[in-house]
């Protein structure tokens, strides 16, 4: 069975779009544009090629996927009816975790693991988004924290983790734009803007955080090689060392392209392709067996949190029952005093207390970014089966 893509001018500027479905795919490839970004222009070349759909697919080959990309409002001027967007990486985060899941269980495919590909600040909105869906543990966030869990790999293009020069931004954000625009009109002092700033604390906040939790992952760092005309001015937008810090089991590579076209690619031999394709084909052959191993865990931890709270429910419950139950209701007997006509159901108590089997299940482990020594265990078992 083949794939289906759908028209591009379907491609909706918000939320999720799933722009290929296969009808056999266990994966889902999700695209996250940057800055100035849009779900469809970002990842198209200047000759009119929407690699998401006009060349992925076939380089995938045997291996089945889904691919959809994802529209937020990442505007850092408003003019006409357009609206700059003042919301804060907090929410667009949430947004993301949110439609996403609710996207997976109206398609069914929340079993599906996932595979991101984030260009620019989309990279820092993944990063944040997969710290929030890892932190949610009720049981009436399952489908949400299923993002953290379902994740299996991540490719940052040109993602600024470790910030830029303030100074820089005034002349970045202003060739973003058409010289004809006013300068009334940047918002240049957006909460965006300001998180992708070097010694920014929510960016600090957001890198500490996904030191936690990066391991979980397969995780590609890729930088632009070659500069930006900036009116003039020639200049990396994100420099290597942004781009890429160094990290262990990380994989790294340069794209020669700008920072603006590193994530368009016009045919299967334009510079950087070629890796990006084959990272992710491989993660999509590899990660369903990881991924469902890694569900199967999670399930039964859940199994034993709902078991943990029913049997402390029915401790409190047995410890009402003998206190409404004993003579003159007195609760002095709670604290091991004998009385007359006590000392009997005070022992059949403790008798029948003692012939209860042992519990089945033991206090769960946390389910934190740090699941311990047998769960990690558990999972390498059960993705080796």
């Amino acid at each position: 069975m083949v794939g289906t893509a759908i028209p591009l001018d379907e491609i909706k500027r918000f939320e999720i779009t799933e722009v290929y479905a296969h009808p056999d795919a266990k994966v889902d490839i999700v695209l996250v544009h940057g800055l100035n970004g849009d779900p469809r222009l970002t990842w198209t070349s200047k000759k009119g090629t929407f690699w998401p759909t006009q060349l992925l697919p076939a380089s995938l080959k045997s291996a089945k996927a889904r691919i959809l990309v994802y529209g937020y409002n990442a505007d850092v001027y408003a003019f006409g009816a357009k609206s700059a967007s003042s919301d804060m990486i907090y929410q667009h985060a949430q947004s993301l975790v949110n439609n996403l899941a609710l996207e997976r269980k109206s398609e069914e495919t929340t079993e599906n693991s996932i595979i991101w590909v984030a260009h620019s600040l989309g990279g820092i909105l993944v990063k944040r988004a997969l710290e929030l869906s890892n932190d949610l543990t009720n049981r009436n966030a399952d489908d949400n924290r299923n993002i953290f869990v379902s994740t299996y790999g991540i490719i940052f293009l040109g993602t600024p983790h470790n910030g830029a020069d303030p100074a820089k931004w005034g002349i970045i954000l202003q060739s973003m734009v058409n010289a004809l625009v006013p300068r009334k009109f940047m918002e240049t002092e957006s909460q965006m803007v300001k998180t992708l700033q070097s010694n920014n604390e929510t960016l600090q906040d957001i890198n500490l955080r996904f030191l936690e939790i990066y391991q979980k992952f397969k995780v590609c760092m890729v930088h632009e090689a070659a500069k930006t005309d900036l009116k003039g001015t020639k200049m990396l937008i994100v420099d290597q060392n942004s781009a890429g810090p160094l990290l262990p089991d990380v994989l790294y590579f340069g794209i020669e392209a700008t920072h603006s076209d590193m994530c368009k690619f016009e045919s299967k031999n334009s510079p950087g392709y070629l890796n990006v394709s084959t990272t992710i084909k491989s993660w999509v052959e590899e990660s369903p067996r990881v991924i469902k191993a890694r569900q199967g865990i999670e399930k039964r931890l859940r199994q034993q949190d709902a078991e943990a709270k029913a049997r402390e429910m029915l401790g409190i419950y047995e410890g009402a029952q003998s206190i409404t139950q004993s003579p003159h209701g007195s609760h002095e007997n709670t604290h091991g005093i004998n009385t007359p006509g006590t000392s009997h159901q005070n022992q059949g108590g403790l008798r029948a207390q003692e012939s209860r089997p042992p519990p089945l299940l033991v206090a769960p482990h946390s389910r934190g970014s740090s699941p311990g020594f047998e769960v990690e265990e558990m999972e390498s078992e059960m993705a080796s089966k």
